[in-house]
């Protein structure tokens, strides 16, 4: 079976990928014809070997072309911010000659000339794909929202070229004369802006797996007939024997054969300590190894390690998941049809029927359709309101990553948290210090302060700026010694500290006695070989926390804990919060299954993480949300970033998220309305009976209406978040 996947430009709207795939399937040998719009990419599987070249004739047939690889990603998504730019300042020069102070200046003459050539490049460079998508439709009848612009715009220009060049044979024809030239640029001007957008979120689709796979280390060090030899990632074999030292990243899944030392897991668990790793633990590709050198047997390599896993699961739910198609877009599968229908009706009973000049009337009637039905209002309908939606959600610390992640916001019935770094602070603090022996605790906390000062683990640090914050200072301690993954040794002041966790303890033939009432981490302290404290480390609780799960609950939103940590410390946070349900010791391809199984019972589920470990429950989810103060993986995975990790925002996204698809719906109703009610009158369906007509000029003035009364309802979209849902 031979396979093809390639990258595909050109592509504006779901139905395009599906209209592709469609077409691609109908080719003889065609077995499997995927098209991802959000990633842009193209997969096909066929028998035949000449089905390639068939497959790329046809997409190119479509309208669509096949890109370069190489090609920066931002190209096409700057191209169209440039293109409305230089659009939108010709509309305005446009529009100053055709209705500002310059009309009819300096003659009406050259005013249309001057008109045409600034509206010449709009059309035929600018807005080039659609009349392509004309072009499709003429030869395929595939049709789209393109289609209707390009037919629109196409109609009003050439028109409008005709009435400037040809005056004498334009009024022998009957043909009023009034040009369109204003309608042609701001209707491509605008919609330039929704595509800007939209490849905004395809963007952000490639780069959450761009940046996993940076994740993976590059190289690994073999022990190889008893030397090591560094050789490509890639090379490694199962049983192969692999060294790594101090802060190196894991290169491949394996077994520790060998060493003991503390290893960065929070790419996995999200959590912050550090996990011992001794003879027959198990070690991960990416995790970062700690203080002391270790080997390990590989037994996972290439597609199998756990961090390809979860890249497969990200890419897997990009894929199976369509993006969410504008409303204009699935109207406009119907739309376009009906209205060209309509025009070449229009056309025809006013050639043959009709009062007046024949040719007059009946190009000035169907003229008058295809402008008045150009989708103005329902183009902007979408793009307007996302503009002020995401502007208003930046203003308040809220990032959103494209126009189809407002709809996602709409009407989320289920809310699931991570833990570390999302409801909590996402680093350890010393929670109390309980004292076994009488001591001098000044002298003790300035003592295991200057000890621990001299360590980089998360918990030596969380010690260090607790007696910080006491405002003490340190001394040097006369020896220093870390033991890997168990705690440390030093002198100081005369007296031999042993800092560390139970075993350590023990160890040293220092009896630590009584199991403790308290959840958290345990540090256990001796000083000459006398057990004197216990310091108890949390992870605390963010203080907005209780509030935004409160006012979750008056939504009716259930709201879910799911963490990598254990079960004591998950069930802790759950109760303290009044979090309806929570699930402990979850992978992250647990973290994904869950919010999976609760979509298959009708739940519409939201996400909220900031690590790795997040991205595969991040992707699959309704809504993702990830904390600004995250990885960049988790933030490029989300729909929405939560600027400085402030969770009152999430709550504040949906309540957007909601008001704005109400606003969105009611513009799209004003927008079909005013089709409704005016493609009949601009037809002259009401002339044998009223004697009115609707000429070119009116029809624009109408579409222009339409889109001042779509707009100024979209700037409602700025007091949503300042106002509670009644």
């Amino acid at each position: 079976m031979n396979k093809l996947d390639v990258k595909i430009g050109g592509m504006h709207c779901a139905s395009c990928s599906s209209s592709i795939e469609n077409d691609v399937k109908k080719i003889p040998g065609v077995k499997i014809s995927s098209v991802n719009y959000a990633t842009e990419k193209g997969h096909f599987e066929f028998d035949d070997s000449q089905a390639e070249s068939l497959i790329k004739e046809k997409i190119d047939e479509l309208g669509y072309e096949i890109l370069d690889s190489s090609k920066e990603e931002t190209e096409e998504k700057n191209g169209n911010f440039q293109k409305f730019i230089i659009a939108l300042v010709l509309s305005v020069l446009i529009f100053i000659f055709a209705m500002g102070p310059l009309k009819n200046l300096p003659s009406t003459k050259i005013n249309w000339i001057i008109q045409f050539a600034l509206a010449l490049p709009v059309w035929l460079i600018i807005g080039n794909h659609f009349i392509k998508a004309v072009l499709v439709f003429l030869r395929s009848g595939k049709s789209n929202m393109n289609t209707l612009i390009g037919l629109g715009t196409s109609a009003a220009f050439l028109y409008s070229s005709f009435i400037t060049f040809f005056p004498g044979t334009s009024s022998e024809l009957g043909l009023l004369q009034k040009v369109y030239f204003e309608a042609v640029g701001f209707i491509i001007s605008f919609v330039y802006l929704g595509q800007y957008f939209e490849n905004k979120a395809k963007k952000k689709a490639r780069e959450s797996l761009n940046l996993l796979l940076q994740k993976g280390a590059k190289k690994a060090s073999v022990i190889k007939d008893g030397e090591e030899v560094e050789i490509p990632v890639e090379e490694v074999h199962l049983r192969d024997i692999i060294r790594v030292r101090p802060g190196g990243k894991i290169p491949v899944d394996g077994i520790v054969t060998k060493g003991v030392s503390s290893v960065d897991e929070s790419m996995i668990s999200g959590e912050s300590i550090p996990v011992l790793k001794k003879e027959s633990s198990e070690v991960f590709t990416g995790t970062i190894n700690g203080e002391s050198t270790i080997e390990f047997m590989a037994t996972k390599v290439g597609s199998d390690t756990f961090l390809s896993q979860i890249i497969q699961y990200v890419e897997k739910a990009q894929s199976l998941k369509p993006p969410i198609q504008r409303y204009a877009d699935k109207i406009s599968s119907y739309f376009v049809p009906i209205v060209i229908a309509i025009a070449f009706f229009t056309f025809l009973a006013w050639y043959f029927f009709g009062e007046g000049p024949k040719w007059g009337f009946s190009i000035s009637n169907m003229i008058a359709v295809l402008v008045i039905a150009c989708p103005c209002a329902l183009g902007l309908a979408t793009p307007t309101a996302v503009v002020v939606s995401t502007g208003r959600a930046a203003m308040k610390g809220i990032l959103i990553s494209g126009g189809d992640v407002i709809e996602k916001g709409d009407k989320i019935d289920t809310i699931i948290f991570d833990k570390t770094g999302t409801l909590t602070v996402g680093r350890p603090q010393v929670e109390k210090i309980n004292y076994l022996k009488e001591v001098d605790k000044n002298i003790f906390l300035k003592e295991i302060g200057s000890i621990e000062h001299y360590s980089e683990h998360p918990i030596s640090k969380a010690i260090v700026d607790y007696v910080r914050n006491k405002s003490i200072s340190f001394i040097d301690p006369d020896t220093f010694e870390i033991i890997s993954g168990k705690g440390l040794v030093a002198q100081i002041s005369g007296k031999e500290y042993i800092v560390g966790n139970k075993a350590l303890l023990e160890e040293n033939n220092i009896k630590v006695t009584g199991k403790s009432t308290d959840i958290g981490t345990e540090v256990w302290v001796s000083i000459n070989k006398e057990l004197v404290a216990q310091i108890i480390l949390n992870d605390s609780i963010k203080d907005q926390a209780p509030e935004v799960i409160a006012a979750l609950k008056k939504e009716n939103i259930e709201t879910w804990l799911i963490s990598g940590d254990n079960k004591k410390v998950t069930e802790k946070v759950a109760k303290t919060l009044s979090i309806d349900h929570f699930v402990a010791n979850a992978l992250p391809t647990d973290k994904a299954k869950y919010v999976e199984d609760l979509q298959k019972k009708g739940r519409k589920v939201a996400m909220l993480g900031d690590g790795i470990n997040d991205a595969p429950a991040l992707a699959v989810a309704d809504l993702s949300m990830a904390m600004g103060t995250g990885t960049d993986i988790a933030i490029s995975t989300a729909d929405v970033t939560l600027i400085n990790g402030d969770i009152s925002k999430a709550l504040e996204f949906i309540l957007l998220s909601e008001g704005t698809m109400k606003i969105i719906r009611q513009n799209l109703f004003l927008s079909l309305i005013y089709n409704v009610l005016c493609i009949p009158l601009a037809a002259g369906l009401f002339y044998p009976f009223t004697g009115w007509m609707f000429p070119p000029a009116l029809a624009s003035l109408a579409m222009g209406l339409s889109s001042i009364s779509v707009v100024t309802n979209s700037l409602r979209i700025r007091n949503l978040i300042e106002v509670s849902r009644s």
